[in-house]
């Protein structure tokens, strides 16, 4: 079974001198794969395609993409697949070359654990002490430099299968440390401004899409969260996610929520 794939070749190794490893000099996707197909593809090639520009790199065309991240799927009844672009290798120093020639990653990985019963029964989060950087050079991207989230993550070892949830240096709310974040008050959707940093995560950005009349981008504070009526979670791999508490807040899943996972499961029915 093929699990990896580099420039097309079976392998699980990069040069040394690539940028990516060397600097972060890239951008990423995660789509979920479920009976061979990749679920959002488009959605996810988009943002790939907004990534790309943003950094100055070459995309690949989109039917070469699609067929290294069925050929790892392969004989799994579902997975996650990773696509890695990055500027490739050059030698030392931050300057990209002149001529920039993409390397590609397209790697399987198993299927998360709990992604079935967190959607039914709901997740419980943390604030995370950790403050995100303002950048929007980079804003809504998913470029390779993931520290921040790595150091969040570290935070969350003490809260065992718990959420983090983020803010940036400002004190505003950006959302959970691998997911995009919604509060419902009143009806109303309210969701976290990305206009200084954080990651347009393909769901979130559908969501908005279809229910763009009751749905508000908004400087969040912690405060307006804990007066919320629910919050959930969305990612393209786990879905819609209801958010059973945060700190000492505790929530019910809510109608509204349940009402947008009925439409993400018909979104994924669509043709």
């Amino acid at each position: 079974m093929i699990s990896c794939l580099v420039d097309g070749a079976v392998s699980e190794h990069v040069p040394a001198n690539d940028r990516g490893f060397a600097y972060g000099d890239g951008v990423f996707e995660t789509l979920a794969v479920v009976g061979g197909k990749p679920r959002l593809w488009q959605a996810h090639m988009d943002r790939l395609a907004r990534g790309c520009e943003c950094l100055g790199l070459p995309q690949p065309p989109q039917e070469v993409l699609w067929r290294e991240a069925v050929t790892v799927a392969a004989g799994q009844s579902r997975c996650v697949v990773k696509l890695v672009l990055t500027r490739g290798s050059a030698g030392r120093g931050y300057a990209p070359p002149e001529s920039a020639s993409t390397l590609r990653v397209v790697s399987a990985h198993a299927w998360p654990e709990g992604i079935e019963r967190a959607r039914e029964l709901g997740a419980h989060a943390v604030t995370c002490e950790l403050r995100l950087a303002l950048q929007p050079a980079l804003r809504g991207i998913k470029h390779l430099n993931r520290l921040e989230q790595v150091l969040a993550a570290r935070e969350l070892a003490v809260h065992p299968g718990k959420q983090g949830i983020l803010r940036n240096t400002e004190g505003y709310v950006v959302g959970a440390v691998d997911a995009n974040l919604f509060a419902v008050t009143g009806g109303q959707l309210l969701t976290p401004r990305l206009d200084r940093c954080g990651v347009h995560g393909v769901l979130r950005e559908l969501l908005l899409r279809d229910h763009m009349a009751r749905c508000e981008r908004r400087r969040m504070t912690p405060a307006l969260l804990i007066e919320a009526d629910e919050l959930f979670l969305c990612s393209a791999v786990r879905g819609i996610v209801p958010l059973l508490s945060l700190d000492d807040r505790a929530w019910d899943p809510g109608p509204v929520t349940r009402e947008l996972q009925d439409w993400h499961q018909e979104l994924l029915e669509r043709p």
